[in-house]
């Protein structure tokens, strides 16, 4: 039998230690080429495998490997674009009144979503071209009881009242400074709608938190961002529904309202501006101009 060589006798010790720092060399040079070709950029973009395989370079003497790499690139940048995002936007005011619970709120909202959802391009089937995301524009006194919002996909945008009650003038009679805080339901601090305005994507929705949508609004968004000579924008505008049929579109539309039809009654009160619904190009001097009108005090009781 032969017998168990010790690597570790002196004839044996110069060959081991050799074989071990050698192996440690092997090992800490592939750890630095696995470290810097597989991250998490390569792994999302396949394009950035130009920093280890440049195809722009002359010096590349593989024409094979070139043309492979740059069919696969082609074929990237030729698919169709992201969606366009849209802006859907609640504002919460206060907790703890009869309109809301956290229940409620919760399943409202759950509700809402579902149906934008539906209408967004995230559903194929219901053919629209625009992505959305969720906004819930929260006065600071709803802050915790809002926090519900957060756990069904809405971004929480936390905001103070944008005007207060004694920075209204007293013009004319006085009467929206004096009344304005008896106003349904939250007086003066309904203005957080405004915010919508400030949200980032080009093109937001406001509504209140008891909708829900059942077909895809793209002619409207498209009027807004297309051009309106171009083919889109003349496209789009030949689909909206207007209440006086024929009347001369602005060249750009900064917003989209309806009628309060469901609060009409007959010889008390007409068919006013539904506040709860708003289509609107992002602008934040519309959210100014509109302060600075409230701040005017030029109010006729109606």
């Amino acid at each position: 039998m032969t017998a168990i060589q010790n690597p570790f006798r002196e004839q044996n010790r110069f060959t081991f230690t050799a074989f071990i720092k050698v192996g440690i060399v092997v090992w800490s040079v592939g750890s630095l080429l696995m470290a810097f070709y597989f991250t998490p950029d390569h792994f999302h973009d396949p394009t950035s495998h130009d920093m280890v395989l440049d195809t722009n370079d002359n010096t590349n003497t593989n024409p094979a490997l070139s043309v492979t790499i740059n069919a696969d690139i082609s074929s990237i940048s030729a698919s169709p674009p992201k969606a366009k995002t849209i802006a859907y936007a609640v504002s919460f005011i206060k907790c703890g009144d009869r309109q809301t619970s956290s229940a409620g709120l919760t399943d409202a909202s759950l509700v809402l979503r579902h149906s934008i959802h539906k209408i967004s391009s995230r559903n194929p089937s219901s053919g629209s071209a625009y992505d959305y995301k969720m906004y819930a524009i929260v006065h600071t006194q709803a802050k915790e009881c809002s926090a519900v919002l957060k756990d069904v996909g809405f971004e929480i945008v936390i905001v103070d009242p944008p005007i207060a009650q004694e920075e209204i003038q007293a013009g004319g009679d006085g009467y929206l400074q004096k009344n304005i805080h008896r106003e349904w339901c939250c007086g003066h601090d309904e203005f957080v709608k405004l915010y919508a305005y400030t949200l980032p994507e080009e093109v937001i929705v406001h509504v209140d938190i008891d909708y829900a949508f059942y077909k895809p609004m793209d002619h409207l968004f498209d009027a807004i961002l297309y051009d309106k000579d171009s083919p889109e924008g003349m496209a789009a505008r030949g689909k909206l529904e207007l209440e006086r049929p024929g009347e001369r579109l602005p060249d750009q539309i900064g917003a989209f309202i309806t009628r309060d039809w469901g609060q009409v009654a007959p010889n008390k009160f007409p068919p006013a501006y539904q506040a709860g619904f708003l289509v609107a190009r992002r602008d934040p001097s519309v959210m100014k101009e509109a302060l600075d009108i409230v701040r005017m005090g030029n109010y006729t009781k109606g």
